[in-house]
């Protein structure tokens, strides 16, 4: 069996044509010379994000934190009231 499949002409299954090789051509060139742009935008916005995310969870934190303290404050006050 094996030397069947030897005996026979070996043909390529795939087969290439003009028009598919100019897309290709045409597509690397798109590539190179909007890709860095491109990249360079996605880099600088996604680095802009993270930095507004950071400093909007700090703004959050701390005014998370001033509120639990004024809580505590007037719990606090309000326990003393209490035992006296």
């Amino acid at each position: 069996m094996l030397a069947l499949f030897a005996a026979r002409p070996t043909r390529t299954l795939c087969r290439t044509f003009a028009s598919h090789a100019t897309p290709r051509r045409e597509n690397i060139g798109v590539l190179k010379a909007y890709g860095k742009p491109v990249a360079t935008i996605f880099l600088w916005s996604a680095l802009t994000y993270m930095s507004f995310q950071a400093v909007w969870n700090t703004l959050y934190f701390d005014e998370i934190k001033l509120e639990t303290e004024a809580k505590i404050d007037d719990l606090q006050a309000e326990l003393k009231r209490l035992e006296h």
